[in-house]
């Protein structure tokens, strides 16, 4: 395992900082305490940052945003991974059609990355905004990993708060296959407090789902693959109204998967056999 760089984690914990507060600006008090680190630490960070044009400071105010080196970076990003701007393009007309959001999220090894977000803002949703992570941790992320490598799926599962059964997870993960997208239920008790209680043993996953009976749908989430048949990014509609009949909730995931098919033949992407 790489030795950790405690530098590198602050600054780019100061970078999603910024990323996921866009049009703000932070005082490096501000930034210091939001990041959990000291004054002087941030302060070396932050001159670091500064003189290499990744955040830019006001001359009067002292405070910090984002700085025009990561104009670059960004725009350089998206033409190596223009799946993600062809999903951002296609997700307001998904948000309208369901009226819902819908994010376009990528994962690392660890962690969920929200990429883009579209849509009016649902009253039922989660409200999550760009640059904005959370853990790749069981039950979420099971459109990840229905493709991924076995030794993928292992350190996802060793990830769980609580250890999932194997026949479960295979269930599971087989669904997500079988229908070309993954459903999971909403959660009560907030979002941070839903991300900790949902788990495959309560069927948050909706392995079945059956056309007559009433759901609270919490998401839908579709793939988008690359010409190697690996999943790149994910599009994912939420905040939908309490008690959805079956059929509607089959249908919103025809929807998002259709979406999502629609990316990865736009980027020359192959949709698994």
């Amino acid at each position: 395992m790489a030795r950790p760089a405690p530098a590198v984690e602050k600054a780019l914990k100061i970078i999603d900082l910024l990323v996921t507060h866009r049009g703000e600006q932070f005082t490096i008090s501000d930034l210091a305490r939001r990041t959990g680190s000291s004054l002087g630490s941030a302060h070396a960070v932050l001159a670091v940052l500064e003189q290499t044009g990744y955040l830019s400071r006001h001359p009067t105010r002292k405070t910090y945003g984002l700085g025009p080196a990561l104009v670059s970076a960004g725009m350089a990003a998206l033409e190596q991974h223009p799946a993600i701007r062809a999903a951002a393009d296609q997700i307001p007309k998904l948000a309208a059609e369901l009226n819902a959001d819908v994010v376009v999220t990528a994962a690392t090894p660890a962690e969920i990355v929200f990429v883009a977000v579209g849509g009016p803002g649902s009253r039922y949703g989660p409200g999550f905004r760009e640059g904005e992570r959370v853990p790749l941790v069981p039950p979420l992320g099971l459109v990840f990993m229905a493709w991924a490598h076995p030794l993928e799926v292992e350190a996802w599962l060793g990830r769980a708060r609580v250890a999932p059964e194997p026949d479960r997870v295979r269930l599971a993960l087989a669904a997500v296959r079988e229908r070309g997208y993954a459903l999971g239920l909403a959660l009560g008790g907030g979002r941070d407090r839903a991300q900790e209680s949902a788990s495959l043993r309560d069927d948050y996953d909706l392995p079945t789902v059956e056309a007559t009976r009433s759901y609270d749908l919490g998401m839908a989430s579709a793939p988008v693959f690359d010409a190697d048949g690996r999943v790149l990014v994910a599009i994912t509609a939420s905040g939908f109204s309490p008690g959805l009949a079956g059929r509607e909730v089959l249908d919103i995931g025809e929807r998002v998967r259709a979406c999502a098919t629609v990316v990865t033949k736009q980027t020359r992407g192959r949709l698994p056999l």
